[in-house]
C-alpha cells in the first residue's frame, strides 16, 4: 500500500507541475503559433469579428478558455496547500460552474500528500445538505454499525487530514480514519475510496479516542461562554448530578486548542465534550435515602487543645490598643475531606462559581484589588447608625471566590518593570514601542515593535524580545509603582496559552483593530477587554467608551467605563483626543507620546481612549473607521485605539475561530485561546462593585425572637434615639422609656455575669468581637475544632434557624458534592459541643434537630455581639434619663472587644458571612465605632480624659487598617483636652495619610470640621 500512496504521489506531483507550469507555456506556444508577430491591435481584431473566420478566432476563444481554467486550477492548488500548511480551512477560488476545478485540487493535493495529508476533501453533494438523514427514514442508510467509535459527520470543505486534526488532535492520524471507512456505503450510496471525494453529510467513523464532531450521533456537547459541566449535565442529560460523569468521561482529553480538560470547574468555550451514554428515567435528583448507611467521616488529625476561656470584660483603660492571643486552631486547622467533600451541584448551582472562573486570573485581580478600595471609600464615608450597602448573595459569593481564588499570573512583576523605564534617561533615543507581552508563572516576555533597547531587569532574548523574571531585582518596589506613569496604559489581556500563559496586546500600538468570525465570540473578546481596562493596574484614568453593548460592566468602574449610543459618538471622542495629544506633543516639543510618558512630562496630556465597538453601523461611520485606521496607521503612536466586531474591515485583525481560537500575525502560529467573557458573567461582576458606589442606609431593626430586642436597631441603639446630651432634671419620657428597656431585657447583668464567670460555663458562648471562639458546656470535639466553631458562630448568627439546604449552601460553598448524613454530622458534632441544658433542663440540648424542629437553631446561648447591643441599649436610655449607670454599660459593652471583629478565620470557611443578611465582617465595625464615639463624648464631657482614650484606643483596636476618621478625630479632640499639640498633630497626618490627601478640605464633611476647628491652618507635614 505504501508503494501504491507513493506512485499515485509521484503521478499527482506530475499533475500539479503539468498544471502550474507546463499549462501556461503550452498556451503559450499555442498563442504564439495563431498570432504570429506582429500582434493585431484592437481595431485588427474588432475588424477580423467582421470578416470569415478563419480559425483563428475559434483558437484565441478557446485560449481564453484555456486561461481562465489554468487561473482556476492554480488558484484552488494554491488554496489547498495554504488549508493544509495553516491546518485550517482556506477560501478556496472558483469560476461559476466549474466546481470540479476545487475538487480535482484536493485529490491531487491529497494524493501528493498522502504520506501525512488528507487524501480526500468534502465537496457539496447535490442534493444533500449539512444535516445528516435520519437513520430511521432513509433506505440507503449503511447496513454496517460502528463497532466502537463515534461517528462523525462531514461537514462543507472537510478532509480527512481535518477531520484527524479536529477530533483526534493529530492530523497525520487522516488514515486511520481512511481504513476505518474505506468501502463503506454512505447514506447517498456512494462509498470512500482513496481517490474519491468527502461530501457532505457523510458519516465516518472515527477510531475509539476520537472526539466527535458537532452533528454526529455521537454524544457530544459544545461548551458555550459561561457553561459549567453543571448545567451541561442537567441540559443534555437531564440531570445535574451527573457532571462528575462528563468530567471523567473526558478528563484528559485533548480539545482543539491544545489544552486538556484536568479541572472539573474550567472548562473553556468551545471545547467538544462527549457525554456519558444517556439513561432512562434520569437519576433521582432527591437526597440520598434514609435507608441507606450514612458514610463515615474520615479520620482527622488532632488539632490544638481547647481555647482559653473569653477574657471578662474590663474597665481599666489599656495603656495601648490591644488584640488579645485568641487560640491557635483556626490558623492550624486546615479543612478536611468532611469539610470539602466531592462536588455536589444541588449545593451550589455554580452561577457564582461561573463568574469568576469565566474571567480571566487579571480581570478577578483587577476586581479583588478595585473592591478593597473602594469598599474602605464606602465604610469611610458611612454615615454613624447606618449599614453600607453590600452585593446580593450570588454576587457575594462570587466575591468570596475571587477573594480566595490563586492568580494564575501576577501582573505586579510586569508593572513595576514597565514603570521603573521612567528610571532611563530616553533623551535621544527611541523609546521602547511595546507590542504583546506573555505572561506566566516564572517570567514575563515583551515583544517591541521596533528595535530598542531596554535596561534591566529586562534581559534580550532576540532582536525585539526581551524577559522579566519573576524574580528579578526591579528598580521599582511594587508599591511604589504607582506613583510612576504607565507607560502602557491600553495593555490588555486577550488570549490564553499552554502552562497557564497570559497573552496580552497593547491596544495603542494597534490602533485601529477589527475581530473577525463568530460575532458572538468577538463580542465575548471585547467585553472582556473592557472588563479588564476597568479595573487593570496599569489603566488608570484610562477612558473606555463601549458602543452596541456592555451596558451591564459599567458598575465595574463608572469612571473609566462610558457607553455611547453609536459609534459616531465615539470616533468624535477619539478625535478630539487624538487631536488634543498631537497639539500638546507640538507644542512641548516632545518626541512622542512615550518619552512623554517616561520622562513625566504633561502626564496628563497622553492619558488614552479605547473604543470598543459591536455593530451596526451607518456607512458614514464605516468610512469614519477607514479613515481613521488610515490615518494613525504607520504613523507614531497616539493615546487612543479602537477595536470593532461586525462593522468594518478596518486596521489590523484579530480572528477568532470557531473554536475560541485567536488568529493575529502578531504572536505567530501558537495556539491562543481567545478569552471571552459572557454577558451574565459581566454582569455578575458589575453586581459585586456596583454596591460600593449606593449610599448607606440607616440601621434596621434588630432580629432576634428575644424580648431584649424590640426597640431596639441592628447596631444596638435605640429605635428613638434620644439626645445625646442630657441635663438635669432628666426628661420624664426618657426616664418611661428606661423603665420599658429595663423591663424587655431583666436578664442582661445576670447574662453579662455568665459571660464574665472563669469556670465552666452552663450555656455555650460564642464570641466574634475578636477571633470567633467558643465556650460550651458539652464535649470540646477532639478534632477539626475549628470547623465546629463556625458551625456554632453559624447558628449562632442565625438565631431563627436554618433549613438543611441552605446550611448545604452556606457551609459547603464550593459545589462540593455532600448528602445529607454529613450535614446531620455537622450539626451532631455541633451539639455535642454545645451539650445539654437548655431552660435548666439536663435533657434538653441547645442545639436543635430535626426530629423536634423544621430547623437547625442554636438556643440559650450568649453572643458577645448580642450582649454588646443589649448594653448599648440599655446604655443610651440610662444616658438620656441620667442614670449613672450608662458609662458603666458602655464600659461593658466595649470590653467584650478583643480584636478586629471575625478575625483570623479559618482557611477556606465562613463563605456564608458573604450572604447580603450575614456582612457582620463589614457592618459590625462601624457599629463598634460609633459607640465607642459615644462613650468618648460622654467622657470628654465628665472631664474623664482616661475613659475618653480608652474608648478610643478601643476603637483603634476593631480599625486596624484605619478604615474610619472617628476613632483618629476622636484621639484628635482628646489630645486637645489634655493641651498635646504635637499628638494631635501627628493624628491628623495618619488621617490625611491613611486617606491619600494633602488638604483636609478633601475629606468628608464631619472629619473637615473637626480638623478644621482643631487645626485651622492644618497639619505641619513633616518631611
Amino acid at each position: 500500500m505504501a508503494v501504491g500512496r507513493l506512485i499515485r504521489a509521484t503521478f499527482a506531483a506530475a499533475a500539479i507541475l503539468g498544471i502550474v507550469a507546463g499549462v501556461p507555456v503550452l498556451l503559450w506556444l499555442v498563442a504564439r503559433a495563431a498570432f504570429p508577430a506582429p500582434r493585431p491591435s484592437p481595431a485588427e481584431l474588432l475588424a477580423m469579428l467582421a470578416l470569415p473566420d478563419d480559425g483563428r478566432l475559434f483558437l484565441g476563444f478557446l485560449l481564453l478558455i484555456g486561461v481562465a481554467l489554468w487561473l482556476q486550477l492554480t488558484l484552488s492548488l494554491i488554496a489547498e496547500f495554504l488549508g493544509v500548511l495553516r491546518r485550517q480551512p482556506t477560501t478556496r477560488v472558483e469560476l461559476p460552474g466549474l466546481g470540479m476545478s476545487r475538487a480535482l485540487a484536493a485529490v491531487l493535493v491529497g494524493a501528493l500528500l498522502s504520506a501525512g495529508s488528507a487524501t480526500a476533501s468534502a465537496a457539496p453533494a447535490n442534493p444533500l445538505t449539512s444535516a445528516a438523514p435520519s437513520h430511521g427514514t432513509s433506505d440507503t442508510a449503511p447496513s454496517e454499525r460502528r463497532a466502537e467509535g463515534p461517528e462523525y459527520e462531514v461537514q462543507p470543505r472537510d478532509t480527512l487530514w481535518r477531520i484527524a486534526e479536529k477530533t483526534l488532535g493529530d492530523p497525520l492520524r487522516w488514515r486511520e480514519i481512511y481504513e476505518l471507512n474505506s468501502g463503506r456505503e454512505q447514506p447517498d450510496g456512494e462509498r470512500l475510496t482513496e481517490a474519491a471525494l468527502l461530501r457532505t453529510g457523510w458519516l465516518l467513523e472515527l477510531p475509539a479516542d476520537a472526539v466527535p464532531g458537532p452533528g454526529s450521533d455521537g454524544h457530544v456537547a459544545i461548551v458555550g461562554p459561561g457553561d459549567t459541566l453543571t448545567e451541561i449535565a442537567a441540559q443534555h442529560l437531564g440531570d445535574p448530578n451527573r457532571a462528575d460523569e462528563v468530567f471523567e468521561e473526558n478528563r484528559g482529553r485533548l480539545q482543539l486548542d491544545g489544552q486538556r480538560l484536568n479541572d472539573p470547574e474550567l472548562i473553556r468555550p468551545g471545547w467538544t465534550l462527549v457525554l456519558p451514554a444517556q439513561t432512562q428515567p434520569p437519576p433521582s435528583a432527591d437526597p440520598v435515602p434514609e435507608q441507606q448507611p450514612p458514610p463515615e467521616p474520615a479520620p482527622i488529625p488532632d488539632e490544638a487543645p481547647p481555647p482559653e476561656p473569653l477574657s471578662p470584660p474590663t474597665t481599666t483603660a489599656p495603656a495601648s490598643p490591644r488584640h488579645e492571643q485568641g487560640p491557635t486552631e483556626a490558623h492550624t486547622a486546615a479543612p478536611t475531606a468532611e469539610a470539602h467533600p466531592p462536588a455536589d451541584p444541588e449545593a451550589d448551582d455554580g452561577a457564582a462559581a461561573a463568574i469568576v472562573l469565566g474571567s480571566s486570573s487579571l480581570v478577578v485581580a483587577g476586581l479583588v484589588a478595585a473592591l478593597a478600595l473602594r469598599r474602605r471609600r464606602q465604610l469611610r464615608a458611612r454615615r454613624p447608625y447606618h449599614r453600607i450597602a453590600v452585593p446580593g448573595d450570588e454576587a457575594g459569593h462570587a466575591e468570596w471566590i475571587a477573594a480566595a481564588s490563586e492568580p494564575t499570573v501576577d501582573a505586579s512583576v510586569l508593572d513595576a518593570a514597565l514603570r521603573g523605564l521612567a528610571l532611563s534617561d530616553w533623551a535621544g533615543t527611541d523609546a521602547p514601542p511595546l507590542r504583546t507581552a506573555v505572561l506566566d508563572s516564572e517570567h514575563a516576555v515583551v515583544s517591541l515593535a521596533a528595535h530598542a533597547s531596554l535596561p534591566e531587569p529586562f534581559e534580550p532574548l532576540a532582536e525585539w524580545t526581551w524577559s522579566v523574571p519573576a524574580t528579578a531585582d526591579l528598580p521599582l518596589e511594587a508599591e511604589d509603582a504607582g506613583g510612576y506613569c504607565a507607560p502602557f496604559p491600553t495593555l490588555v489581556s486577550v488570549a490564553t496559552g499552554a502552562d497557564e500563559q497570559t497573552l496580552l496586546v497593547d491596544l495603542e500600538e494597534l490602533g485601529v483593530a477589527h475581530v473577525t468570525g463568530n460575532l458572538g465570540l468577538a463580542t465575548g473578546l471585547l467585553r472582556h477587554v473592557a472588563a479588564e481596562l476597568a479595573n487593570s493596574r496599569w489603566s488608570e484614568d484610562c477612558e473606555v467608551l463601549l458602543v452596541g453593548f456592555g451596558a451591564e460592566l459599567a458598575p465595574l468602574n463608572l469612571e473609566r467605563l462610558q457607553v455611547l449610543p453609536d459609534v459616531a459618538a465615539g470616533l468624535t471622542e477619539i478625535r478630539a483626543r487624538l487631536r488634543a495629544a498631537r497639539e500638546t506633543l507640538a507644542q512641548l516639543g516632545v518626541p512622542s507620546l512615550l518619552h512623554g510618558r517616561l520622562d513625566g512630562v504633561a502626564p496628563d496630556a497622553w492619558l488614552p481612549v479605547v473604543l470598543l465597538a459591536t455593530g451596526p453601523a451607518t456607512d458614514e461611520e464605516r468610512t469614519g473607521l477607514a479613515d481613521l485606521a488610515g490615518e494613525i496607521g504607520g504613523t507614531r503612536r497616539a493615546p487612543v485605539a479602537v477595536v470593532t466586531a461586525g462593522i468594518a474591515l478596518a486596521g489590523h485583525e484579530l480572528h477568532v475561530t470557531d473554536g475560541g481560537q485567536l488568529l493575529m500575525p502578531e504572536v505567530g502560529e501558537e495556539h491562543w485561546s481567545a478569552e471571552n467573557m459572557s454577558g451574565s458573567t459581566g454582569a455578575g461582576l458589575a453586581e459585586i462593585l456596583a454596591p460600593t458606589a449606593q449610599l448607606d442606609v440607616p440601621a434596621g431593626p434588630a432580629v432576634a425572637p428575644e424580648t431584649w430586642a424590640d426597640g431596639m436597631c441592628e447596631d444596638g441603639t435605640l429605635d428613638e434615639r434620644p439626645v445625646a446630651a442630657v441635663t438635669p432634671p432628666p426628661d420624664p419620657q426618657a426616664a418611661r422609656r428606661l423603665t420599658i428597656v429595663e423591663q424587655q431585657d431583666p436578664d442582661l447583668d445576670r447574662d453579662l455575669a455568665r459571660w464574665s464567670s472563669e469556670g465552666p460555663p452552663d450555656v455555650p458562648l460564642v464570641g466574634i468581637l475578636g477571633e470567633p471562639v467558643v465556650r460550651a458546656p458539652g464535649q470540646f470535639p477532639s478534632v477539626r475544632p475549628s470547623w465546629f466553631t463556625e458551625v456554632l458562630v453559624y447558628l449562632s448568627l442565625h438565631p431563627l434557624g436554618v433549613t438543611m439546604q441552605t446550611a448545604m449552601t452556606d457551609l459547603w460553598p464550593d459545589g462540593h458534592k455532600i448528602d445529607p448524613a454529613t450535614v446531620r454530622h455537622a450539626f451532631y458534632g455541633a451539639r455535642r459541643w454545645a451539650g445539654r441544658g437548655l431552660d435548666g433542663d439536663p435533657e434538653r440540648a441547645f442545639v436543635s434537630d430535626m426530629q423536634s424542629d423544621n430547623t437547625y437553631r442554636l438556643r440559650g446561648h450568649l453572643l458577645d455581639w448580642d450582649l454588646f447591643r443589649r448594653l448599648r441599649k440599655r446604655a443610651q436610655a440610662r444616658h438620656a434619663a441620667g442614670h449613672d449607670g450608662a458609662v458603666d454599660d458602655y464600659e461593658a459593652a466595649l470590653g467584650l472587644i478583643r480584636g478586629p471583629v471575625l478575625s483570623a478565620l479559618r482557611p477556606g470557611g465562613y463563605a456564608w458571612l458573604n450572604n447580603h443578611d450575614q456582612r457582620h465582617d463589614l457592618q459590625i465595625p462601624g457599629f463598634l465605632v460609633d459607640a465607642a464615639h459615644e462613650l468618648v463624648d460622654i467622657a470628654l464631657a465628665a472631664g474623664d480624659l482616661a475613659l475618653a482614650r480608652w474608648a478610643a484606643e478601643i476603637a483603634r483596636t476593631v480599625d486596624v487598617d484605619v478604615v474610619f476618621d472617628r476613632p483618629l478625630t476622636d484621639l484628635m479632640r482628646i489630645a486637645h483636652a489634655e493641651d498635646r499639640p504635637s499628638e494631635m498633630e501627628r493624628y491628623a497626618a495618619i488621617l490625611l495619610d491613611a486617606r491619600g490627601f494633602d488638604v483636609p478640605e478633601e475629606l468628608p464633611p464631619e472629619t473637615f470640621a473637626v480638623l478644621n476647628e482643631l487645626l485651622p491652618h492644618g497639619p505641619r507635614r513633616r518631611m
